[in-house]
């Protein structure tokens, strides 16, 4: 079936280098034309690139949203609109979708009930030896709350979840200076939208001075990120009490000293009454965008099972118009014109319109990264390797100029996947469509294709695709 081409850049840009080839077949000097088109080709490339480059725009740094009723229904108004979206957009697999969405509303029903709840969730968090278990006890044995409180023990890990997702208040322990991986995962906390209590916990063992000074010092780091930080003790070491009796002897003996938990039942009493409904919104607001986020995710699984043809599409033309092309320079016109396509078509399937010019902008700034990344070096080098076996001399270096077209072009693909679903998972306020920051994404695409047998397979795939494929595969 013959393919209908509505897509303006890709077929100017193949058609300019088609042009340009054709005129160099027709008669020009062997070496003065070559040089002359390879100069035009080069010249009309990056004019082509740059005429129209439209500036990034700079989006302001996200205030922060108030833990209230409105912005939990916000939160969800966003959750539904992708949910929508999702419907909308892939109407067709809609039967097969059904389950997973009724999973996602069954979750946002059980979440709208549980902010009228009235019992809090405190959950406690530390390294191994910071006093959990102990403090958890001596608060559940000596403290009487007004508010009904339930408390959760988890011990920092690797995992990506720290604690209970319902938590409405974190205590995160310490039993000394805040250590790097400590203040990671305290970061990590904060921008999941917790509410976090940091415990200098067992302060006994810490000499007063020393004690004082350790407390600052963390205050001065965590305070920041909107943290608080005091000191407890809910269990202290013995300490030696020395007395001088009334006939001279010293006498010297053990004494068990109270617990040191004041300010910090103090600080948990005000917010479980005064701060316990913007606690209860806070979790609310944190599961409504982490249910929006399943959503999207939902969402965008399918969005890549509809952008993977078209990447393969597009690697297919790449490696046809590179093999079939005498000139390397007028490379630069195809893959300008693949890539600008590849942004258009991508960005339209994620939601994202974007202009000509701005798709000229875009393909631009891949050229530009795949250069200085020097993928274009290392994916000739490693297609070379994999070709000895199946080029002959004639078409060699046609073959692997092809290879490499598709094999770039599948690379810049999956680069804007990546980059794309990145984008999406953000707050609106927060997406800046930056084509710089693509660099790490490309160098992620370039490894997922080299892994294992993947390349050796990936150049199977494409000598299919060129006319000497049954000759030499």
């Amino acid at each position: 079936m013959a393919m209908t081409f509505k897509r303006p850049i890709l077929v100017g840009g193949l058609g300019l280098t088609a042009s340009f080839w054709l005129l160099d077949t027709l008669g020009h000097a062997p070496v003065d034309g070559s040089l002359a088109m390879g100069a035009i080709a080069l010249g009309s490339g990056l004019w082509w690139l740059n005429k129209s480059r439209s500036p990034q725009i700079d989006m302001a740094a996200p205030t922060l949203v108030a833990a209230d009723r409105e912005a939990v229904s916000q939160a969800l108004a966003r959750f539904d609109s992708a949910v929508e979206t999702l419907k909308a957009d892939f109407a067709e697999q809609l039967e097969q979708l059904q389950p997973a969405i009724a999973a996602l509303q069954q979750q946002k029903a059980q979440m709208l009930e549980n902010l009228e709840r009235d019992t809090l969730l405190i959950s406690l968090v530390g390294h191994k030896s910071t006093g959990k278990s102990t403090l958890l006890r001596h608060l559940a044995a000596s403290w009487q709350p007004e508010k009904t409180l339930r408390y959760a023990e988890t011990a920092l890990s690797d995992e990506a979840n720290l604690v209970d997702p319902n938590s409405d208040l974190v205590l995160f322990l310490i039993a000394g200076d805040l250590t790097e991986s400590e203040l990671q995962s305290l970061q990590s906390l904060v921008r999941e939208g917790h509410q976090v209590l940091l415990v200098l916990s067992k302060q006994d063992q810490l000499q007063p001075t020393d004690r004082e000074v350790v407390l600052e010092r963390v205050r001065s780091r965590v305070q920041p990120m909107g943290v608080d930080a005091l000191a407890a003790a809910a269990a202290p070491g013995p300490i030696k009490v020395r007395r001088h009796l009334n006939s001279g002897e010293v006498q010297e003996s053990l004494e068990q000293p109270a617990p040191q938990t004041a300010a910090l039942t103090q600080v948990l009493s005000t917010l479980s009454t005064e701060k316990s409904a913007q606690l209860v919104m806070a979790t609310g607001l944190r599961q409504a965008k982490a249910l929006r986020h399943q959503a999207i995710d939902l969402l965008n699984a399918q969005r890549r099972q509809k952008a993977m043809p078209m990447i393969e599409q597009m690697q297919w033309i790449a490696a046809g118009t590179a093999f079939a092309n005498p000139l390397a320079t007028l490379d630069l016109l195809a893959a300008a014109a693949i890539n600008a396509q590849l942004v258009l078509d991508i960005g339209a399937i994620y939601g994202q319109k974007f202009s000509l010019d701005q798709a000229k902008a875009a393909a631009g700034t891949l050229a530009e990264l795949t250069v200085k990344l020097g993928l274009v070096e290392l994916a000739t080098q490693a297609l070379g390797s994999v070709l000895k076996g199946h080029a002959t001399t004639y078409v060699a270096g046609g073959l692997l100029q092809g290879v490499s077209a598709a094999y770039l072009t599948r690379v810049a693909g999956l680069a804007l996947i990546d980059f794309f679903q990145a984008q999406s998972l953000l707050e609106p306020p927060e997406r800046q469509f930056s084509f710089e920051q693509l660099g790490e994404r490309l160098q992620t695409g370039f490894q997922q294709v080299r892994q294992g047998t993947a390349l050796s397979s990936f150049v199977n795939q494409t000598l299919k695709h060129l006319p000497v494929g049954n000759a030499i595969a």
